[in-house]
């Protein structure tokens, strides 16, 4: 593992007014994952997007963990539907070409 391309947790959140504990508990949730190396935490760049956009609906919107997390299923299950309607729909203009 390269711990270069990592992001220093504690770096992270002095720099951006990021509680310790924010962080933690997105892991928990699943939204992000954690790495500890040296009794130091790390998070993955990509994943700096999924802090700040769970931050600002935390902020903006004013939701929960708990209900960031039933959106994001939510959102998930739809991606899911329109992912197999596309296939049905594929599958359809086999049988009546436009």
């Amino acid at each position: 593992m390269e711990e270069e391309n990592l992001i220093l947790v504690s770096h992270y959140c002095k720099q951006t007014s990021t509680s310790i504990t924010f962080i933690d508990s997105l892991q928990e949730y699943g939204f992000i994952q954690v790495l500890l190396v040296e009794a130091h935490k790390y998070v993955y760049p990509q994943d700096i997007e999924e802090i700040e956009r769970i931050n600002r609906l935390q902020e903006e919107l004013g939701i929960n963990l708990e209900g960031i997390d039933a959106l994001n299923h939510m959102l998930q299950k739809i991606n899911h539907l329109e992912k197999e309607l596309k296939i049905t729909k594929d599958r359809l203009l086999i049988y009546e070409p436009s």
